[in-house]
């Protein structure tokens, strides 16, 4: 996990700030202190998000926004570099393509990656650090279900959403997903247009949806009460 560290005198003489902040550099840009930056955070008015190593990082785009919500007067340039990090791992090509394209065509700061290996998969959710994973189920040397598993320790992000798609989804398969860390799951005949509407909501969601536990917790009831 790279670890960005400010020079708060460095970034004041270039006046334009690019990379994710410090605590202690968004509190000396707001003149405030280090506490009330990260009551700030806890209260969810301004947007952070962890590392691994558990220390808050703001992006300047967000910091932006919360200076203009709270009527902050307080200068400050900067540059969004931030993109959105999407990992298809599929070993279907021709639907990994398509799916890429739609994708990228979507969503203007896409940056989509694309393997058919389940460990590769793993390997760059670690070192590119994707928003968004959407995982087949059916894959050679190790399936979905695997990656799943072994995702279990690793889904430290709570902002990582990962979508899992089947040919064919019967309530077994609903049941055992229920258990993994998947946050939704699609049938791969599902209309593109609907897939990118859902990767929108799903996008602009500040914690994990996990609408699909909360729609088979609402069909057990159903169940119930039938």
């Amino acid at each position: 996990m790279v670890e960005y560290k400010q020079n708060f005198n460095a970034l004041k003489l270039s006046g334009v700030h690019r990379k994710p902040l410090n605590v202690g550099l968004v509190a000396k840009i707001c003149r405030v202190s280090k506490k009330t930056v990260l009551n700030w955070i806890y209260k969810d008015a301004m947007k952070a998000f962890q590392t691994l190593g558990g220390h808050y990082r703001i992006w300047p785009a967000d910091l932006h926004t919360f200076l203009t919500n709270s009527a902050m007067d307080v200068p400050f340039q900067f540059v969004d570099e931030r993109r959105t990090t999407f990992l298809i791992v599929d070993d279907d090509p021709a639907y990994s393509i398509l799916l890429k394209e739609a994708i990228c065509s979507h969503f203007s700061n896409a940056d989509v990656i694309v393997t058919d290996d389940g460990y590769e998969g793993l390997l760059l959710i670690g070192e590119r650090k994707p928003q968004m994973v959407i995982l087949d189920l059916k894959m050679p040397k190790i399936d979905g279900y695997q990656v799943l598993e072994l995702l279990r320790a690793r889904k430290k992000d709570n902002t990582m959403k990962v979508v899992v798609l089947s040919a064919y989804v019967d309530n077994q398969i609903r049941d055992r997903l229920n258990k993994t860390v998947a946050d939704d799951i699609w049938e791969k005949g599902r209309n593109i247009k609907d897939i990118l509407h859902s990767l929108d909501v799903m996008m602009n969601e500040k914690r994990p949806s996990r609408r699909f536990h909360a729609r088979l917790a609402a069909q057990s009831v159903s169940q119930q009460t039938k």
